[in-house]
């Protein structure tokens, strides 16, 4: 061994890290509704981070993002309604979806909420904001395709029947991200696809409902002219080649937000920047929220 390998210090390898430091299941229940969660830090904190996932997502896409934040937050990451392991609904619209966070927040008792949210759940948080600006201290977005008023609104999922995996490992090698973008580090990709299955009956199929693709009223809201009435700083985060947030439409967006900054860009990140760049986005984060 060289005096050069004595002295260099071990690789740390973070994603275990991460993989190591799960956070505390919770469930959370509204009339007939519950609300599954994940919980790290102190429950005591009045500091709380709530990070919304993106649409048929779940709370385990922040597995690699929360643990980065327990020391200074109470970090709370919840499953939308008929996504992850949440309790379906009848019928979904976005004031459902709004609603679900309103009560996660309220359960906190924190007047200190910092609200972060990727993709759909961006959307969602721009809406929680624009909409209980008294229960939040700020937000932030991140890839979000976030509509204006003059923009054709455009539905990326296809509604089609859920198939039936015989194993979990066939079930876990079909994961796939929408849209679709270069692979992951492995064990994350590994990580996201088990959190998205369930067994039911001789198989194994995706946990979200089907009845997101056919029974969601989206309710035709841009939430992007929203932005100038929103009075909690709002940030907002892209990725430099996300397919979902082009560079004009970034750009629009960073120029409509009142109190805030943005396009912040993750450099060689794409969509699904809480898995894609975990490292850059809580960098980013960190240096937004100092």
């Amino acid at each position: 061994m060289t005096l050069e390998e004595k002295i260099a210090p071990l690789a740390d390898d973070w994603v275990q890290r991460m993989i190591d430091t799960p956070g505390r299941p919770g469930h959370l229940k509204a009339g007939e509704h519950l609300t599954h969660y994940l919980e790290w830090g102190d429950r005591s904190n009045a500091r709380v981070l709530l990070l919304l996932h993106g649409f048929r997502g779940h709370a385990h896409w922040w597995d690699f993002i929360a643990p980065w934040f327990a020391h200074d937050y109470r970090v709370i990451a919840m499953d939308f309604a008929g996504m992850g392991d949440s309790s379906a609904r009848p019928k979904y619209t976005r004031a459902t979806f709004v609603d679900e966070v309103q009560t996660v927040i309220e359960m906190t008792g924190s007047k200190t909420v910092t609200l972060a949210g990727h993709s759909f759940g961006g959307r969602i948080t721009v809406l929680a904001a624009h909409q209980y600006p008294q229960l939040l201290k700020r937000a932030i977005v991140i890839d979000s395709n976030i509509g204006f008023a003059d923009q054709v609104s455009r539905h990326r999922f296809a509604s089609r029947a859920k198939k039936v995996y015989p194993d979990l490992k066939t079930a876990c090698a079909r994961f796939r991200f929408i849209p679709d973008e270069p692979p992951v580090l492995p064990r994350i990709m590994q990580h996201l696809a088990v959190h998205s299955i369930k067994h039911q009956g001789d198989g194994f199929v995706w946990k979200y409902d089907d009845a997101l693709l056919s029974n969601i009223d989206w309710e035709q809201v841009a939430e992007g002219e929203l932005l100038k009435d929103v009075q909690v700083p709002l940030d907002f985060i892209a990725g430099e080649f996300s397919a979902v947030v082009p560079p004009e439409l970034a750009q629009r967006i960073g120029k409509a937000i009142r109190h805030g900054r943005g396009p912040i860009l993750i450099p060689s990140a794409y969509h699904h920047v809480p898995v894609d760049q975990p490292l850059a986005l809580v960098a980013a984060m960190r240096a937004l929220l100092s």
